[in-house]
């Protein structure tokens, strides 16, 4: 192997290296914040789970203060990420995608807040591995970036090669990668969004926007579970960790 070519292979290995590196970094943040907070939302549910039960049963005489007592429960549950649904099952949000989903967006600093850490040592955790994954988070993104960019790297090379001037090239170039970056990074996920999610064109467009600028309201969350769900809802919910990682490459560039 000579000198270029072992060049070549040290550079895709660290690149290998640095996905695996990466992708573990991600899986490792996912499992201990889900093993950090199941336990408290399980406690939590079962304790709506009883409360709901004891509502069923004395609903012919129901107390206004039993009454009001539930109905306190049910938005404290609800804000810690307990969602009843219609059919009487109670989902909890710290399953593996949910956990990984909030590892994606608090890495890549969008932070929808539609999941996040509520015991003590899950937001304590949060903070140290938000600022190890950060930085490992721009250094893998910029290794994405460039292996985008790759394949266009012999373009000013040609446009020279037709005679091009040097300005006509730069404007080129720009409007080139301005049109490449709207449908790829813009148009297009808007419209996944608008199917996968069930939303219209407008509000794809939106939070495409909103997660690419990091800005990340969280009005708008991929398959984000709603209390309107019915008896299907658990089958028929898309997971949110495809549609996030999309948005990764686009965010190198901001």
């Amino acid at each position: 192997m000579n000198h270029k070519d072992s060049k070549k292979f040290s550079f895709k290995a660290s690149r290998f290296i640095l996905l695996i590196g990466f992708m573990g970094y991600c899986l490792m943040g996912a499992k201990i914040f889900q093993a950090l907070e199941t336990d408290a939302q399980e406690k939590l549910k079962d304790t709506f789970v009883a409360a709901k039960q004891e509502l069923m049963n004395d609903y012919a005489s129901i107390s206004p203060e039993k009454l009001e007592a539930f109905l306190q429960l049910l938005t404290f549950s609800v804000k810690n990420g307990i969602v009843p649904a219609l059919n009487g099952t109670t989902y909890i949000t710290w399953n593996l995608r949910n956990s990984f989903s909030f590892v994606a967006s608090t890495l890549s600093t969008i932070g929808y807040g539609s999941i996040a850490p509520k015991t003590p040592m899950g937001q304590i955790f949060c903070v140290f591995y938000a600022l190890l994954g950060i930085p490992l988070t721009i250094i893998f993104l910029k290794s994405v970036g460039n292996a985008i960019l790759r394949p266009f790297s012999g373009l000013e090379k040609y446009l020279q090669n037709k005679g091009m001037q040097e300005g006509q090239i730069k404007i080129y170039i720009f409007f080139f990668f301005l049109v490449i970056g709207l449908v790829i990074f813009i148009f297009l996920p808007s419209l996944i969004f608008m199917y996968r999610e069930g939303w219209s064109y407008n509000e794809g467009l939106y939070f495409t926007f909103i997660s690419l600028s990091t800005i990340g309201f969280g009005d708008y969350v991929p398959a984000k579970t709603r209390l309107t769900c019915d008896a299907s809802c658990q089958a028929n919910k898309t997971s949110p960790v495809p549609s996030i990682l999309y948005l990764w490459p686009s965010l190198e560039e901001q």
